[in-house]
């Protein structure tokens, strides 16, 4: 039996259109601006009108040569002092798919672009550690945004950061049709307007948008811009503040010349790199941005970033990426499986490791079609499964062995902890494959049936292969239709999957506002085609409401409906073991990929450690 993960490489999920439930509106909230906060702690109550700026400096200073730091007994002072200067070299596995933010590509590309939202980097690891896909409303930050006003929950007025230029990259002619400009509602409108098909923009090849529902985005000013959408739903908001689905602020100039951005020499944006280089299936280069518009929000006269230098290398095989990272020449390695991180302990024990509840995949059922119409059929896949056997035997025993949850773990909160769930659900959710057989039985399958699952190649086919044998034992037999990614997505966006499919990731702390979208009727991304108006109630009161209390108590509530109707089968927590050097610093554990737009301007080398 193989033992051990192999986690998809970072990359975007495709993020369907939300199709908005109709719901009340609601009383318009002012939000001003405020002053970098500067304590460790930040209340997860606070009400998510009130902005969390990331700075407010406009200067655009050149990189400085010191370091300013005291020792201020807040928690990131354990991180250490931060260094200027160095090589960060990180890997990924397969090229970028294109450099036009229209392009669904590795998110660690994007460390040249800036977004409207970004991250409070003075939140503690201990109220939020940002190593998942999303944190809420209350505490994220602003990047390029410092201040807003919810008229309503389909009408938002931004008021962008002032000082904020456009990279002058020597390396890239497209830089010079900007000349270093400062970033403007303007460009706001045009991405937007470009992104959704707005203002007669069209794209071949657009991807699913967050904002299906997008009616206009309005100039107000030189810094203001105003979204406005045909249905209100809180799950927008947390979109447009989204470092990934409010997407990447473009130059117009620049794509109206070149007619987009996907030749990387016509790469310009305001993040805190640039791009200097790309050669396929080898290597992307970027240099620190002189003229970032960001400070430390932990050193706030430091500017950032502290990295000279960035490079991306392609290394597809596994094998290589550890060789690599067992002689220094990659600084950080992902998703180590169990058997690897006991070897790379035993060669390497100077390396230093973390950890975090990841995305887990299982199968999915199509209940709109026989037989997982049948409650009782999809309750006899459950039970068929052993947990805690697949946890200790598979996973090396590093992952809870009880069911996994719709919500990550670490969204604490958010969901019911199995240990809360009643006994009869727990009981419900045991392997009992004796009782599953009786279930099938008086479901009408006594001899079983023959069904078969959609998957990539990429989601781990040898935990979905242990699936099919438990499956087998109560009578159930799966084929497994495994698939290249391209053709998997064709068939899943195509429904033209009859049975099973590999579900999408769950546990991967995506918003709550969206995740509660999974089983929505009028959802694209419905994969189990669930139509349940009792749920989609709970989804309009989703949509009414900002307040973060009542949204834990709707998805609380929405996430034991869908367990106690077993729309998927579920798994176990996914777990990812992360491996960095020594030298490698001012690191915490958040997801590289997913806020590589910001965190990566405050991480350091420290080139005293280097060997």
């Amino acid at each position: 039996m193989k033992k051990g993960f192999i986690w998809v490489a970072l990359s975007f999920l495709i993020v369907a259109s939300l199709i908005l439930a109709s719901c009340g509106s609601s009383s318009s909230t002012t939000s001003t601006s405020t002053t970098p906060t500067t304590t460790s702690t930040i209340s997860m109550t606070t009400t998510t009108q009130t902005a969390v700026v990331t700075n407010s400096t406009t200067s655009t200073s050149p990189v400085t040569t010191s370091v300013t730091t005291t020792s201020t007994g807040n928690w990131w002072d354990s991180l250490g002092t931060p260094q200027y200067g160095g090589t960060f070299t990180y890997r990924l596995n397969a090229d970028p798919a294109g450099w036009d933010p229209y392009i669904r590509r590795a998110a660690v590309f994007d460390c040249f672009e800036s977004s409207m939202g970004g991250m409070n980097m003075v939140v503690s690891p201990l109220v939020w550690d940002y190593t998942g896909k999303w944190a809420p409303d209350n505490i994220k930050a602003g990047d390029l945004v410092g201040s807003y006003t919810i008229v309503s929950l389909s009408d938002y007025i931004f008021k962008l950061k002032p000082g904020v230029d456009f990279a002058l990259n020597t390396q890239s002619p497209a830089s010079e049709l900007v000349d270093g400009r400062q970033l403007t509602a303007a460009d706001v409108v045009f991405t937007y307007d470009r992104m959704c098909g707005l203002a007669g923009y069209k794209i071949s090849g657009q991807a699913n948008s967050t904002f299906s529902t997008l009616l206009s985005v309005t100039a107000l000013d030189n810094l203001t811009v105003e979204f406005k959408f045909s249905a209100p739903s809180s799950a927008i908001f947390d979109a447009i503040m989204d470092p990934v689905t409010s997407n990447s602020i473009l130059p117009q100039e620049v794509v109206t010349t070149y007619g987009d951005m996907n030749n990387w020499h016509n790469v310009v944006g305001s993040g805190p790199f640039m791009l200097t280089d790309y050669v396929a299936d080898d290597s992307a280069t970027y240099i620190a941005n002189p003229n970032y518009y960001g400070y430390d929000q932990r050193h706030p006269e430091n500017h950032l970033p502290y990295i000279s230098k960035i490079n991306i290398l392609i290394i597809p095989v596994d094998q290589t990426a550890m060789a690599a990272v067992r002689t220094g020449k990659i600084d950080v390695l992902e998703n180590i499986t169990w058997d690897e991180e006991t070897a790379l302990k035993s060669s390497n024990p100077s390396l230093l490791w973390t950890n975090r509840t990841t995305t887990w995949y299982t199968t999915q059922e199509r209940i709109d079609k026989a037989p997982f119409s049948d409650i009782r059929v999809r309750e006899a896949l459950t039970e068929a499964i052993d947990l805690p056997t697949i946890a200790k035997d598979y996973f090396n025993g590093g992952v809870p062995s009880t069911p996994a949850d719709v919500m990550s773990t670490s969204m604490t909160g958010w969901y019911t902890p199995y240990s809360q769930w009643p006994a009869s659900l727990q009981q419900a959710y045991a392997y009992n494959p004796t009782n599953a057989k009786a279930l099938l039985a008086a479901a009408g399958y006594p001899n079983g049936f023959t069904t078969d699952l959609d998957l990539p190649n990429s989601q781990d086919p040898g935990l979905m292969q242990i699936y099919a044998s438990y499956f087998a034992a109560i009578g159930v037999n799966m084929k497994l239709n495994i698939m290249d990614p391209t053709s998997f997505t064709n068939t899943e966006t195509a429904f033209q999957y009859d049975a099973l499919i590999d579900a999408n990731a769950f546990g991967n702390m995506t918003a709550p506002t969206r995740q509660i979208l999974d089983f929505y009727s009028g959802q694209f991304n419905n994969w189990s085609r669930v139509n349940l108006p009792a749920y989609d109630a709970l989804v309009a009161q989703m949509n009414a409401t900002t307040d973060i209390p009542t949204q834990q108590s709707i998805m609380i509530q929405a996430d034991m409906m869908e367990l106690n109707n077993f729309w998927i089968v579920q798994g176990v927590q996914g777990m990812e073991n992360d491996v960095h050097q020594p030298w490698f610093s001012g690191w915490h554990g958040e997801m590289f990929g997913y806020w590589s737009k910001v965190s990566w301007a405050y991480y350091w080398i420290n080139e005293s450690l280097k060997q």
